[in-house]
């Protein structure tokens, strides 16, 4: 989808991809799991959602670290297709390495960061785990960007600035509204109690029970004096609206917002839920507050250029790193790219690569394109992107 999508610049293309695969992993690994899993077995030890948790958190640690440092593609490709190519340009290619994009890196990171504060509140021992996820994962990524990986474009700092704009509130603010949810919800086993309501003599004794339906019973001893228990929605995504009301009142997730009749939350969990509820409120406000903030200052009042640092006194044609943007596209048959623009008028200093074996004007399109289309006249000016370098005159460098 990226793909279709008409970016002037590779950082813009990551940014945009970052969202989409950010947005597919958070609903995969956090809210799909909170949906499908049965309220009842929030707590459980056999297909719990702690259980679950926990199981993802050990793959992101192991499974996809060992994975990734096997290399297994890799090492075929350099030590089987490699011996075995029939040109230079062929051995080339088997060791560029896995092609990595920068974006799908960063969702990895806020992937992992996510989970542990979706549910630190019920697993406090996710922050531990996310800790450890990202550690591996660092020295991880960095053995695989300096031996497995391909080559990537240079990429300015808009996937950081976007995840650090906009992911980092809205991954304190699901904190904060699942804290707040979960709290509400302890003990998660849909019971209530009738204080007012004793059992009777008449259901007094010892009784042989299956709580689960799983063919393990247990022995419960119920007293006449004991209250009476009875079957309660405690989900506050469950519950059904007010039909007395206009307002859907399951938020925030207070006490107060509990069914008639139904309550269950205790004193203390009623403190601490008041607490969380608003401070859920309060943080939705501020994200909506960002998501305004950022909408406005991109679409309606933009700043201008505003310049950073100040002046070294360095020509930019002398630094000895430049580059410039050239329009240039990837292809599995080349060891370089292709370059989609003429590169008569282009100094060689301005490309980021350079072939050892072979002149800028070989990877050239526009000389593809002319030999092609013999006989029309100005195709590479009409077709193709201009690029033109006008070197500056040399200035003394001022004597300090």
């Amino acid at each position: 989808l990226t793909n279709f999508e008409s970016h002037h610049t590779e950082s813009t293309k990551q940014r945009s991809l970052y969202f989409k695969i950010a947005l597919f992993r958070w609903v995969n690994t956090a809210v799909v799991i909170s949906i499908i899993t049965d309220f009842e077995k929030t707590l459980s030890d056999e297909q719990g959602l702690i259980s679950q948790i926990y199981a993802l958190f050990f793959a992101e640690i192991v499974t996809t670290n060992a994975i990734q440092l096997a290399d297994i593609g890799g090492h075929i490709s350099r030590h089987f297709s490699a011996p075995r190519a029939k040109s230079q340009d062929a051995m080339n290619l088997s060791f560029q390495g896995s092609e990595v994009q920068l974006a799908e890196r960063y969702t990895n990171m806020t992937k992992i960061l996510l989970l542990a504060l979706w549910y630190c509140s019920i697993f406090p021992s996710a922050l531990f785990l996310c800790a450890v996820a990202l550690f591996i994962n660092y020295y991880t990524d960095r053995f695989s960007l300096m031996r497995t990986w391909k080559r990537m474009p240079h990429l300015g700092p808009k996937i950081s600035i976007f995840s650090r704009r906009y992911f980092f509130p809205a991954a304190a603010t699901a904190m904060a509204v699942m804290s707040s949810y979960y709290w509400a919800s302890f003990p998660f086993d849909n019971i209530c109690v009738n204080e007012d309501e004793t059992v009777g003599e008449s259901l007094s004794g010892t009784w042989l029970v299956d709580p689960f339906d799983d063919g393990d019973n247990e022995t419960l001893s119920v007293n006449a004096s004991s209250p009476v228990h009875f079957h309660c929605r405690q989900d506050f995504f469950r519950f059904h609206k007010n039909a007395s009301s206009k307002i859907d009142e399951r938020f925030p997730f207070i006490a107060d917002n509990q069914p008639e009749g139904s309550e269950w939350m205790t004193e203390d969990q009623d403190s601490v839920t008041e607490i969380w509820g608003w401070v859920a409120v309060g943080f939705l406000c501020l994200f909506a507050i960002v998501i305004a903030t950022g909408c406005c200052g991109r679409f309606l009042c933009a700043p201008g250029y505003r310049p950073r640092g100040e002046d070294q006194g360095i020509n930019f044609s002398d630094v000895p790193s430049i580059s410039s943007y050239i329009p240039q596209v990837d292809s599995p048959i080349f060891s370089y790219p292709l370059v989609a623009a003429s590169t008569k008028n282009i100094h060689d200093e301005l490309f980021s690569w350079d072939d050892p074996e072979r002149p800028y004007e070989y990877y050239d399109l526009s000389k593809d394109a002319e030999y092609l289309m013999e006989g029309i006249a100005d195709l590479s000016e009409g077709a193709f992107s201009q690029v033109v370098h006008w070197p500056p005159p040399k200035r003394e460098q001022a004597q300090i």
